[in-house]
């Protein structure tokens, strides 16, 4: 029986950029097993791994995880570039939704308090944007390569905005045949069928069947895995506080 590193190597299937590409080309019957892939081919395959990534990156149930990122607003500066060497230096987010923005310090403390995220049309109806005091509403411009995050009101102090960005799907530019890729359960299988697919005109193929099949149900069961729940919410102020009788569908 094979000894674990540790619990983590429960959950995860080591493999490297080129093991993927190869076990794509042997899907294909683009090689055969044991065979070596000759410089061309793994040239391609890590092209066409590499824009296959990109793709999954505005997929937004391909994306597996949010990460928490703590920045320091600038006292009295409406807007805040974001993005790497940026004002606000995390990896550019492609958007930021409700539940994902929050801002504590200053006068609130450690209390976290959430910033309601305005659309363009929103924050344009907004008069007067010259007022200083604690974030409630931000608008993000999805510029790029930097996006911009717009407050109001203005930060008064240089409070702590807690953005919760997608963690984007890592591209591979460095050593692809030993370099070993963090993927959670699940995304090898779907990379190495779709993979395939990807990698059939350049080797004048057909993808299986079942490769195909393969393919569509791997990347399913990711969206499946990374699928969030959707809670509904309504402020108090139009319900005012009391229980939901689901007899009548009254609030009393």
């Amino acid at each position: 029986m094979p000894v674990l590193a540790s619990l983590n190597d429960i959950y995860r299937v080591r493999v490297s950029a080129q093991g993927i590409i190869k076990r794509a080309m042997r899907l294909l019957g683009a090689i055969a097993s044991g065979e070596e892939l000759a410089a061309h081919e793994l040239a391609d395959g890590v092209e066409a791994l590499n824009h296959m990534l990109d793709s999954w990156n505005i997929e937004k149930l391909t994306i597996y995880a949010l990460v928490r990122n703590s920045l320091t607003l600038t006292a009295g500066q409406q807007s805040h570039t974001v993005g790497p060497a940026a004002e606000l230096d995390i990896p550019r987010p492609q958007s930021i939704e409700q539940g994902q923005a929050f801002v504590t310090g200053g006068t609130l403390g450690t209390a976290e308090r959430e910033i309601e995220i305005y659309n363009q049309h929103q924050w344009a109806a907004i008069l007067d944007k010259s007022t200083s005091s604690i974030p409630s509403r931000l608008y993000y411009e999805t510029a790029f390569p930097l996006g911009v995050i717009w407050l109001d009101p203005k930060p008064d102090v240089a409070y702590s905005l807690l953005l919760y960005t997608e963690q984007m799907l890592q591209q591979i530019f460095n050593d692809v045949t030993t370099s070993e890729l963090s993927l959670p359960p699940g995304y090898t299988d779907a990379l190495a069928n779709n993979l395939a697919i990807k990698l059939c005109p350049k080797n004048g193929k057909s993808a299986p069947a079942e490769v195909i099949n393969a393919a569509i149900e791997g990347k399913a069961n990711i969206k499946r895995a990374n699928q969030k729940p959707v809670y509904l919410s309504m402020d108090s102020a139009l319900v005012g506080v009391g229980r939901w009788d689901i007899t009548t569908g009254e609030f009393f």
